[in-house]
């Protein structure tokens, strides 16, 4: 996605090409991932998928509030049809970034 949409190389993608809607409105939704749950959309853009962030330090206190995190983090992968981007900083993407790596690699 990054190299496709690079103003520096000329490469702008139109939101209504990148969102997967030659004709229409071209709108972005915002949504936490409470919100998402039951929902679907063309690409989804997940940002701060960062240790520490997802899962924080407080779920990491017990392994209910752990299995939560994953739950959302998994609510969130799940919601695209076509496209999905997961912005974290370099070497300190969430653990669970790895295991969707993995997991994609097996099917």
């Amino acid at each position: 996605m990054m190299t496709r949409t690079d103003p520096a190389r000329g490469g702008d993608m139109p939101l209504n090409i990148f969102s997967g809607r030659i004709e229409g409105t071209g709108r972005i939704s915002l949504s936490t991932l409470h919100s998402a749950k039951g929902r679907e959309f063309d690409a989804v853009i997940m940002f701060g998928i960062n240790d520490g962030d997802i899962p924080n330090w407080r779920d990491k206190k017990s392994e209910r509030g752990l299995l939560e995190a994953r739950r959302l983090f998994y609510v969130g992968v799940t919601r695209p049809r076509k496209e999905l981007c997961l912005v974290y900083q370099e070497h300190h993407h969430s653990p669970w970034v790895a295991e969707l790596y993995q997991r994609s690699q097996q099917s």
